[in-house]
């Protein structure tokens, strides 16, 4: 199986307004500079390019208005730009060889399907992941996404942190993080089991709300007709029936008293009638709304000609400026020129009879006057069309209202001499609508409930299903061959930096299985006393994480930046050695890895070995940020 590239490559950041563009080498890039030039500062304002922007930054930082740059995810090469703001729903612009997105920065706003942290996950190809915040108790706690911050934890070690801190396992709230990160990484927190018990909680929070509502509906219903579904339905049989009859008794009352009355022809006129009305109205609407058309058209027009006519009048002086600056950059025009009356001095084009334009304005012009002509007979014919239209309407609508109330004077006197009857029989087909009505109802929540109380058979299907998967999965074996392996390469590299022994003979490396962080010589992390020593470890560990991933196929982005290398050493005998060892070592697997690690050394100095890595160097004079003056 191919292994996927998770390769997360910075070609260059450019601060704008801070007047800077630094530029990466594909491999290993060396950023060196003086204590407070701007280097730290720099690492945090890269990993607010790829993340979540930190609040606390220094006062000259307000200079940059954005981070611009160009990262490569795997075999993609992406522009982005990034405001310097920490507002979690700031736009992101990300342009593609193919693609263009505008996508919130670490918060949805609604305004698009995802956020920018989101795309860059899956451009990385890292996992999208949901976990618990309680490791004790995850059945009964709230789940939260595992972000392109917390990864970046792992690629990015601020110096200070680098003699202190392992990925920052100190920060109770991003040691969290830290843990989880490692176990997807390593394969001891199984994703897609992670997946499932998050599907599974999901699931069973649903079961016991059916169950509740199916247990509160049976309490209430116990008891009363919605018990019975049969004896609702023949009911409901028999008040239909109920309803065909007063109907059809309704319906031959009506033709007898039409028959009786001799109203008949009466009836179909006045049905006539307003059949009538109504087609004049909708014709007389559609004249309307013609006329009104047609004024906006000649309004339009008109303004074309005041247009043209301007145009006209005022051409030769508009035509005689002559520029003595450039209106783009305000500079005096050479003078050179200044008596060629053939060529424009603003664009260096010969000069064309402008006669010719005059003409053709005016002969527009005409053209206009002439459409306004036109639309003004067309306004003429549309205006006594409508009053035809209005006439023939008031005509007809006289007509109808004559002919109802003949009608009406014609059934007065039965519907006087049968109204009781007719108010019995209307009482009883309100009664029979309102009691169909009511049982509908009843019948719904009958329904629901057995909607209920399949969903509820259904998710337990779904929970037997997840159960049965859950069991299956046992990558126990393969992660322990991960952390081997990590264990194995971590040695390797930090005999390579020759650290002062600790605790006896040998190095004695190893990963701590319940925290995930080197031990050596016996001692954890926080148990070393030399910062130094911390330093070396923290190189050698961050090494074998990221290399070890890329060798084994693991989800770990393929960055690297280390602030800080000479921290807490010094520049004579032994500790000259380890910090040109420990840059000889990124320099080594930069150049193996290359194309899949980006390593990125941050410090107070570079080896003369590598000066041709140093991508920036930084001092009191050249600051990071430059401010103009």
């Amino acid at each position: 199986m191919t292994k996927q590239n998770h390769l997360l490559q910075i070609d260059y950041v450019r601060l704008v307004g801070g007047g800077r563009e630094v530029n990466f080498n594909p491999d290993l890039s060396i950023v060196q500079g003086e204590i407070a030039t701007g280097k730290s500062t720099l690492l945090r304002l890269m990993r607010g390019f790829l993340g979540a922007l930190p609040k606390s930054m220094p006062p000259e930082v307000n200079y940059v208005s954005a981070i611009t740059g160009q990262v490569r995810t795997g075999a993609s090469e992406w522009l982005i730009s990034r405001p310097r703001v920490t507002t979690p729903t700031a736009k992101v612009d990300i342009v593609g060889a193919n693609s263009a997105y505008r996508l919130p920065a670490v918060k949805n706003d609604g305004t698009a399907d995802k956020t920018y942290s989101q795309w860059l996950l899956e451009q990385i190809g890292l996992p999208v992941v949901d976990v618990p915040t309680s490791r004790s108790r995850p059945e009964s706690s709230e789940y939260v996404p595992v972000t392109i911050n917390d990864w970046l934890n792992y690629s990015m070690v601020p110096g200070a942190e680098i003699d202190n801190m392992v990925f920052g396992h100190r920060d109770p709230f991003r040691n969290i993080k830290r843990r989880y990160v490692f176990e997807i990484a390593f394969g001891l927190y199984d994703t897609e089991m992670a997946r499932l018990q998050a599907e599974l909680k999901d699931v069973e929070s649903r079961i016991n709300f059916l169950s509740q509502q199916s247990a509160a509906f049976d309490r209430l219903m116990r008891g009363t007709m919605l018990g019975d579904r049969s004896e609702l339905e023949a009911r409901l049989t028999a008040l239909r029936e109920e309803a065909a009859e007063l109907e059809s008794e309704a319906y031959d009352t009506a033709n007898g008293l039409h028959t009786s009355l001799g109203t008949e022809s009466l009836r179909d006129t006045v049905i006539r009638l307003e059949d009538s009305c109504g087609t004049l109205t909708e014709e007389k609407d559609a004249v309307e709304r013609q006329l009104g058309d047609l004024e906006q058209l000649r309004i339009q027009l008109h303004s074309q000609v005041v247009k043209l006519s301007r145009a006209i009048v005022a051409e030769d002086n508009l035509l005689d400026f002559d520029f003595i600056v450039c209106p783009r950059c305000g500079q005096d025009l050479p003078a050179a020129h200044e008596q060629d009356h053939d060529h424009c001095r603003l664009c260096t084009q010969p000069l064309t009879d402008q006669s010719d334009r005059r003409a053709a304005l005016i002969k527009e012009q005409g053209r206009v006057q002439a459409q306004i002509s036109e639309i003004s007979e067309v306004q003429g014919f549309r205006q006594a069309e409508l009053a035809a239209i209005e006439q023939a309407l008031a005509q007809r609508q006289a007509e109808l209202e004559a002919a109802v109330a003949e009608l009406d004077f014609r059934t007065r006197a039965f519907v006087s001499s049968r109204g009781d009857e007719l108010s019995e029989r209307s009482a009883r087909r309100a009664r029979n609508v309102e009691e169909q009505a009511r049982i509908q109802e009843y019948l719904e929540i009958l329904a629901r409930r057995s909607r209920i109380m399949d969903d509820a058979r259904s998710l337990q299907d779904l929970k037997d299903s997840i159960t049965a998967d859950l069991a299956g999965r046992d990558n126990s074996s393969v992660a322990e061959d991960n952390l081997d392996a990590l264990e194995e390469r971590f040695e390797e590299y930090l005999a390579q930096l020759e650290p002062p022994q600790i605790g006896g003979a040998g190095l004695g490396v190893k990963i701590d299985k319940r925290n995930f962080l080197p031990i050596v010589g016996g001692r954890s992390f926080d148990e070393i006393s030399s910062q130094g020593m911390q330093v070396l470890v923290n190189i050698a560990y961050s090494l074998a994480v990221h290399t070890v991933c890329i060798d084994r196929g693991l989800p770990m982005a393929g960055l690297l930046v280390l602030d800080g290398i000479s921290s807490n050493t010094g520049r004579e005998g032994w500790d000259a050695r380890r910090e040109d060892n420990a840059f000889r070592l990124l320099a080594e697997t930069a150049e193996r890895y290359r194309d899949k690690l980006q390593i990125i050394a941050i410090d107070n100095d570079a080896p003369k070995f590598l000066e041709e890595k140093v991508v920036l160097r930084l001092s009191a004079d050249d600051r990071l940020i430059r401010i103009a003056s």
